[in-house]
């Protein structure tokens, strides 16, 4: 099912670490950035094995607050959370208030990721705890999603997308993100008769 966001929706970002939220929805971002609060769980300091990490934490930040700003977003924050270490901080998860948005996105359940898997489980048991009624919006990063619900097509903006993920260059130092993703976008196409798609999964909470 095609992905529809209303003008009026909020939508809140949650991304473990400088670069996740450009890969994982970085289409949705570029469409609906007016909309979008974005929140940086980790410090990001392990994403460069080339470089100290106080190098790595400091560079990777700025391309985060670079690619926030070209992007125009509503609001972000960063929780600066040792990177690799979000399972010993997931009480700093549950203090997040999702209350006022419409969608929350975080990385799939599947993620294989430690970081990226903490985040799904954590915000989940926020909704349920606090019986909050929102829609819980995975996207995908390290690891496809085997049923996505709902797709966005980004044929329009894919090129825009990677010049976004682009920006993070201390992470394509080692690892062509910008070319793998948008393989990945172009071989979701296939299944939806689109040329490039994000793919998500959608689970709705109502109390």
């Amino acid at each position: 099912m095609e992905l529809k966001i209303n003008k009026q929706d909020r939508i809140l970002i949650l991304t473990p670490h400088p670069d996740d939220e450009s890969i994982g929805c970085g289409g949705l971002l570029l469409r609906y950035a007016g909309q979008c609060d974005v929140i940086l769980l980790t410090d990001g300091a392990k994403g460069n094995r080339d470089w100290s990490e106080e190098k790595t934490c400091k560079a990777r930040k700025k391309e985060f607050q670079k690619v926030m700003k070209w992007l125009g977003v509503r609001k972000y924050g960063m929780l600066n959370i040792p990177d690799l270490r979000l399972s010993e901080y997931k009480g700093r998860l549950d203090k997040i208030d999702l209350r006022g948005y419409d969608y929350v996105l975080v990385p799939g359940r599947n993620e294989t990721h430690p970081d990226h898997k903490v985040v799904y489980d954590e915000i989940r048991k926020n909704i349920k705890r606090r019986r909050i009624t929102v829609k819980l919006l995975e996207y995908e990063v390290w690891t496809p999603m085997v049923e996505p619900s709902h797709y966005l097509d980004i044929t329009e903006i894919v090129g825009r997308k990677k010049s976004l993920i682009q920006i993070y260059q201390s992470a394509l130092m080692h690892i062509d993100y910008d070319r793998r993703i948008t393989a990945l976008n172009y071989y979701r196409g296939i299944h939806y008769g689109r040329q490039f798609v994000e793919c998500y999964r959608l689970t709705e909470y109502v109390y």
